[in-house]
């Protein structure tokens, strides 16, 4: 009950802010029956939600009541009306905007009604060219699959019944639904079936209006962490009789929620706060370190220092709070500085970095391409310098102070030189701690040359044509000068004696390319902002390894010739 949870001695501020009335108004969402069983006799909603709502009312020191909607789009749309303080809700990036959100409480499963003899037997054969599947417009698995459905077409209807009624007119293939409606709908079309698995589960969170700033969301966020780790989250789920019907989330990932300062904290610099910058960043402070980032991007800085640093991707959508500089004069001494920079920024960014790591510090240099060590060396000692890669990432800025990636694959971390050394565990350790999946790499230029092989296949042929990785490998004529500069790139690496970790070219390519088929790489993403890419570093220099093993490259220099004449018009 409620009676286990502590009234916290809040100050009135926050009070004042999170519940401006006095009480704290809770928006609930009727149509998630798992989470409101029914309504009390004075009407107020009885579940899981309403409970939890109390609970963070309790913990606040107010009274809470209840605002109820019939569908979640209402609800969400509603946060433009100040109608409610707190919402709990399909937590969505769509929503994100205007809604900060509490990592999950508790998450559902989402999957798909088919009719009988359906060809579709399995989740992964429902997003398919020819399949039409019926959804519920604004709901949290409807918006996952207007964004993430590659083939399928979506049909959104007004209500769950509405969808039920087109599969069952036969208008659609599937049904999209959570589990348990889905076990009511099936008696509706006999012979159906639910297909095992999901295809996303709907993360239930508790959202508060951004436009009352980052200490109610914060405090939303530190409530829910702790109703979940004192069991009461899974008291309710028993309570409600809904073992085996959701779940109670996972602890936040550490870039979901805040870590005290204090604990384990080191001071981080960023050198480049662009797409990779910002991602590194927002995760590191998310984490609880004290984070600087440097950018001479006026706006993004700017964005920052007011709202925070929004990351968005696989593992969450949330805001870091960071400090952010177009220049490094404030910034105090760093235990690590990591160089996120284009190639042609490294010199710039070196010098400044000697400036800031403290004696024990590390300056890791992260670039796309080849000859980031050999920059480096031209400006600074490098003994205190290590060398990174960031695979399969496929990040973007979305606008000033939001980044997104579409995966996050590996940070491989190592010593110039190569080997293991205590400094550079010490190194992945911290990456790790912020959420990364890191590792040390005991040889990081095999590591860089593997990375490359893969930047030169999608780099110089996604930024000729325009095209996204999936596009342009789908195109045989883009394809065959892709797999071409690949190839070329692979024998000037065998013969550099480079020891590869594979012999199958074209299956690594293959395997790489299915994980960012939606990206654009970089140097695309800089073309279309009429910017300079870093094509010397990635297409530009394979004929100059080449030429140091008695080797050609034809197709690389002719791609990066016509890149070049390409960027002499930005």
């Amino acid at each position: 009950g409620f009676d286990q949870l502590q009234v916290f001695d809040m100050s009135d501020e926050l009070r004042k802010e999170l519940a401006p009335t006095g009480v704290l108004r809770a928006g609930i969402n009727l149509a998630n029956f798992l989470l409101v069983s029914g309504r009390k006799g004075q009407g107020d909603p009885e579940g899981l939600a309403p409970d939890l709502a109390a609970a963070l009312a309790k913990r606040l020191g107010v009274a809470v009541s209840y605002v109820c909607y019939n569908m979640p789009k209402e609800m969400g749309d509603a946060v433009e009306s100040d109608a409610w303080d707190i919402a709990l809700m399909g937590a969505e990036p769509q929503r994100a905007e205007k809604i900060a959100f509490s990592a999950p409480y508790v998450e559902i499963p989402a999957t798909y009604l088919v009719p009988a003899e359906s060809v579709l037997k399995q989740v992964s054969d429902v997003d398919a060219a020819g399949v039409t599947i019926a959804s519920v417009a604004g709901s949290a698995f409807g918006l996952w699959l207007e964004k993430n459905a590659k083939f399928a077409k979506i049909e959104q209807a007004k209500s769950m019944d509405a969808a039920l009624e087109m599969l069952v007119a036969g208008k659609v293939q599937a049904l999209a639904g959570l589990r348990q409606r889905l076990l009511s709908d099936r008696d509706q079309l006999p012979g159906s079936m639910i297909l095992d698995g999901h295809f996303m589960t709907v993360q239930q969170a508790i959202g508060s209006p951004r436009a009352r700033g980052t200490r109610c969301a914060a405090f939303v966020a530190e409530t829910v962490e702790e109703l979940k780790t004192t069991n009461f989250v899974s008291s309710l789920i028993s309570k409600f009789d809904l073992d085996g019907k959701l779940v109670v989330a996972p602890a936040a990932e550490p870039g979901s929620k805040r870590r005290k300062v204090g604990e384990g904290q080191k001071t981080i610099a960023i050198l480049g706060c662009g797409a990779m910058g910002s991602v590194y960043a927002g995760f590191f402070a998310a984490a609880g370190n004290e984070v600087w980032a440097v950018d001479v991007w006026k706006e993004h800085v700017q964005k920052i220092r007011e709202k925070g640093l929004r990351v968005e991707g696989p593992k969450g959508d949330f805001v870091s709070h960071l400090e952010a500089r177009e220049d490094t004069s404030e910034v105090p001494p760093c235990d690590l500085v990591v160089i996120a920079t284009k190639a042609s920024g490294v010199g710039a960014a070196a010098q400044a970095a000697s400036k800031l790591i403290k004696s024990d510090g590390v300056v890791l240099t992260i670039q796309n391409g080849l000859g980031a060590g050999d920059r480096i060396a031209q400006y600074i000692d490098t003994s205190n310098v290590m060398l990174g890669i960031a695979s399969n990432f496929g990040a973007c800025m979305k606008c000033p102070g939001h980044a997104e990636h579409k995966s996050m694959n590996l940070i491989a971390i190592g010593e110039m030189t190569g080997g293991m050394t205590d400094r550079l565990e010490k190194v992945v350790s911290l990456w790790t701690t912020a959420g990364f999946n890191a590792k040390a790499a005991e040889d990081i230029n095999k590591m860089i040359w593997e990375k490359l092989i893969c930047n030169v296949f999608v780099g110089g042929a996604c930024t000729l044509t325009g095209l996204t990785v999936g596009e342009m490998v789908d195109q045989a004529s883009s394809k065959q000068v892709a797999f071409s500069c690949a190839q070329e790139a692979y024998a000037v690496a065998r013969a550099k004696g480079i020891n590869l970790s594979f012999d199958d070219l074209e299956a690594y390519i293959s395997k790489f390319v299915s994980t960012v088929r939606g990206a654009r790489p970089s140097m695309a993403q800089d073309h279309a902002a009429k910017r300079k890419g870093e094509v010397d570093a990635i297409n530009g220099a394979i004929p100059l390894e080449a030429a140091k093993v008695g080797l050609t490259a034809p197709v690389n220099e002719a791609v990066a010739n016509l890149i070049r004449a390409r960027e002499s018009t930005f």
